[in-house]
């Protein structure tokens, strides 16, 4: 019995580290959150990581989910945002009817990238989800991570 208390409570320790690598807005520096700021001022819920030398903050905005990730200046590098299908510019749904199954969506987010916006489509697959990322245009990009 003593083991299996013992091996629950490591456990709850180990998930607990590896869960939260969140970091409060007291260690982003002045310069990001400045930048972070000025063009989401009206972000509620922010939390913030460091991957490498980029920040990333994750946010809502009139309960519409934002990710962005800014540079140490604080300049945006790039964001995205949920949407809906309904939203998407007409050629890149026709793209979808013709070539995807509509039924299988899982998540749409616009990605903007300094003033170009594309479209990253989230399909349910087996036994990954695929993640296609399409421009305005209707066509498929690869010079575009998923993300």
């Amino acid at each position: 019995m003593k083991k299996t208390v013992f091996l629950v409570l490591a456990m709850a320790m180990v998930f607990t580290a590896c869960e939260d690598d969140d970091i409060r807005n007291a260690d982003i520096p002045s310069v990001v959150l400045n930048g972070f700021t000025e063009q989401f001022s009206n972000a509620t819920g922010v939390e913030w990581e460091k991957k490498a030398d980029l920040y990333e903050a994750e946010f809502e905005i009139e309960k519409v989910d934002y990710e962005a990730i800014l540079s140490s200046d604080g300049t945006i590098v790039k964001y995205k945002y949920d949407v809906s299908y309904e939203a998407l510019p007409e050629a890149v749904q026709a793209s979808i009817t013709a070539d995807y199954d509509k039924t299988n969506i899982d998540e749409i987010e616009l990605i903007q990238i300094s003033e170009t916006s594309y479209y990253q489509v989230e399909f349910d697959a087996e036994p990954n989800d695929n993640k296609i990322i399409f421009e305005e245009s209707g066509q498929v990009t690869t010079e575009i991570t998923t993300w």
